[in-house]
């Protein structure tokens, strides 16, 4: 293979990564619109559309595996491809994270703790905000905007923290304990979402720097 289709073949490589996380993105985005809506039928069809993005992953990695076997590639080009490969990574992670949101979801009364809900609402945007950025950022080689995701990380972190400070600080008697339970395990999903997202900018530093930055 000459080195110029080895590129181009790279090129198209990241974009299929970019095309896997905006797939990645939108899942997300309809999980919150079901979350808020309490909409079961759109719960369904996310755990059932999980499917594809696990596809998308697996065909990913065979192309890195074929590049890796034709090519033996060294030093930035290698960096890439196993970028590429820890990047699809995670983002699937990310879309497992909303099924089991979705799930728990499901088990969700429509009208349980509504002020509680508001704060996952919010920790959802901050997450998905955090997808896309990293997104970009991947697309950009654009190490600043990748180490800038340690902030909003840090603030998923506290949020979440507080959530759940509060969620079992309620009065037995005036919960459900099983909604309690259900809420902190959306909680905790949206904030290892965040995580992934750090790791995902952490990939971007090492394919630029080829140094590896806990962002975490």
């Amino acid at each position: 293979m000459s080195m110029r289709k080895f590129h181009s073949q790279l090129d198209y490589l990241k974009q299929g990564i970019l095309m896997m996380g905006h797939q990645v993105e939108t899942v997300i985005e309809e999980m919150m619109v079901a979350f808020q809506t309490f909409d079961l039928e759109r719960m369904d069809s996310i755990i059932e559309g999980d499917v594809r993005i696990n596809q998308l992953e697996l065909d990913l990695h065979d192309q890195v595996t074929l590049l890796i076997s034709k090519q033996q590639p060294v030093a930035t080009d290698l960096r890439k491809l196993i970028v590429a490969l820890k990047i699809s990574g995670d983002l699937e992670r990310v879309a497992d994270l909303v099924v089991d949101i979705a799930k728990q979801s499901s088990r969700l009364k429509s009208d349980s703790l509504p002020d509680y809900k508001q704060q996952l609402i919010d920790m959802f945007q901050i997450a998905q905000s955090m997808i896309q950025q990293a997104l970009v950022a991947y697309e950009k080689s654009d190490v600043l905007m990748a180490q800038k995701l340690a902030l909003l990380d840090d603030k998923v972190d506290t949020m979440y923290g507080q959530f759940i400070r509060e969620l079992f600080a309620l009065p037995r008697e005036s919960i459900e304990i099983d909604q309690v339970t259900q809420m902190a395990f959306v909680g905790r999903y949206l904030e290892r979402i965040a995580d992934y997202a750090t790791n995902v900018s952490e990939w971007v530093v090492y394919e630029v720097n080829g140094k590896h930055f806990d962002l975490n």
